[in-house]
């Protein structure tokens, strides 16, 4: 792929990531409250002022407007241009990924469907990192969506690689077709469903939740089975490291106070697998999980390799 051409993508890739971070932000504040994504149009939270379109440039806007309300002068959270910025840099990111795989390729119609099913399923990741880690909720359609454009991700690639649109497994001379996303979702689901039911069984408390099992659904059905245990391990991992560090600093420090939650209401409470899940220190997992699905995504042989070598360091010390 000419030069040109590459970066002319990069950067319309950036300016569709930033503008679908704008409605990303929507998705990140709603859901949780159990709104509409579509009414009331966009206002100011502080003063309730509807936006004019001039106030809703993604990124500019908040520079042009420093940061605060036109009609109420009031402080707008720097999340909205950080969320904008982000997906921008997802989107730019992927587009990089896949054009540098595919070259002109990617321009065909399943190469665009492709990168647009790739683009969707990591919004869907994003919008699932920052709800859980606000409310430690998972809304399950998010996860939904992340499923779906798996599936159509692994079938736009088949087709753009001119492969059969799906595998045969044979049993006991029964020819059963798949496509490698179901398998995926199966293994990423059942995982962290088993982990849950171990920690119940174990501790006699809830476990992780489902809302995890539903988010490891969504990251085999785009990575398959075997980059998406990857992926979990490297979640559990990292995982394992910042508890590690928040324990240390806990016992450094007093306890705070305990705090009141947030309420979540009752609608968006019936569409989360998390419904019982402890509060209090509680350490959301979701977000290290679509950390890792994203990065194992853009970059599986760089992650694969170092994860080899740190396994093979990790061996020696014993």
């Amino acid at each position: 792929m000419p030069m040109p051409l590459f970066i002319a993508g990069a950067v319309m890739s950036f300016v569709f990531g930033a503008s679908i971070g704008s409605f990303l932000n929507v998705c990140i504040y709603r859901l949780p409250q159990g709104e509409s994504l579509v009414t009331p149009p966009s206002h100011c939270p502080a003063c309730n002022t509807r936006l004019r379109p001039a106030d809703l440039f993604p990124l500019f806007s908040y520079l042009l407007l420093r940061g605060k309300c036109r009609y109420c002068g009031k402080r707008i959270s720097p999340r909205y241009f950080t969320i904008e910025f982000i997906t921008g840099l997802i989107f730019v990111a992927f587009w990089w990924a896949l054009a540098a795989q595919y070259q002109e390729a990617l321009a065909t119609s399943a190469g665009m469907l492709m990168l647009s099913m790739a683009w969707i399923w990591a919004a869907s990741m994003l919008v699932t990192f920052m709800i859980d880690l606000d409310t430690t909720y998972v809304i399950e359609p998010v996860t939904w969506v992340g499923m779906a454009s798996g599936i159509i991700f692994e079938i736009a690639k088949r087709v753009l690689e001119n492969k059969p649109l799906y595998d045969t497994w044979t049993w006991q001379h029964i020819h059963i077709p798949y496509i490698q996303a179901i398998p995926g979702m199966v293994i990423g689901f059942c995982i962290f469903l088993l982990i849950d039911l171990f920690g119940r069984l174990l501790f006699r408390k809830p476990g992780m939740g489902l809302g995890d099992s539903y988010i490891g659904a969504a990251i085999g059905a785009l990575l398959g089975a075997g980059l998406a245990l990857l992926s979990f391990g490297i979640a559990i991992f990292c995982g394992a490291l910042v508890g590690i560090v928040i324990i240390i600093i806990g016992m450094r420090s007093p306890a705070p106070e305990p705090e009141k939650a947030d309420s979540v209401s009752e609608g968006a409470l019936q569409e989360t697998g998390d419904d019982d899940m402890p509060q209090g220190r509680y350490m959301p997992f979701g977000p290290f999980l679509t950390s890792s699905a994203v990065l194992l995504a853009l970059a599986p042989g760089w992650v694969t390799t170092q994860a080899m070598h740190l396994w093979q360091w990790y061996m020696r010390l014993f």
